[in-house]
């Protein structure tokens, strides 16, 4: 009897270990979404790079992240073209109007696929 309960014993020990071996190595859903958002806020950051436009597209017309993505994507729309109105300095002006163009462009492109 103390045979078959100390067997039973390293089975459970065992499969415990193995069940959090494997939750251990599978990203959680935090992570992926500390990815996304580190992501995106990168590419907004940097509208003059090609792979930004397709990041934010690839993210933003996922139904997970959607609502989310846009809600950011107008908000930071509104901040720029905010600064862009309020700046007399014509370098200053042009770069607001570049990331202006940039979220309005990201915004239509989840928006439409």
């Amino acid at each position: 009897m103390k045979a078959v309960t100390m067997t039973l014993l390293a089975v459970m020990i065992a499969t415990c270990l193995a069940v959090l071996s494997a939750c251990q190595s599978v990203p959680s859903d935090n992570e992926e979404i500390g990815e996304m958002v580190q992501a995106v806020e990168a590419a907004i950051d940097a509208p003059e790079q090609s792979a930004s436009l397709r990041t934010i597209v690839e993210y933003g017309t996922d139904s997970r992240y959607y609502v989310m993505i846009r809600g950011w994507l107008v908000q930071e729309l509104k901040g720029v073209e905010s600064q862009r109105d309020a700046t007399r300095d014509p370098t200053l002006k042009s770069q607001f109007e570049v990331k202006a163009a940039f979220l309005q462009t990201a915004i239509r492109r989840i928006d439409l696929e």
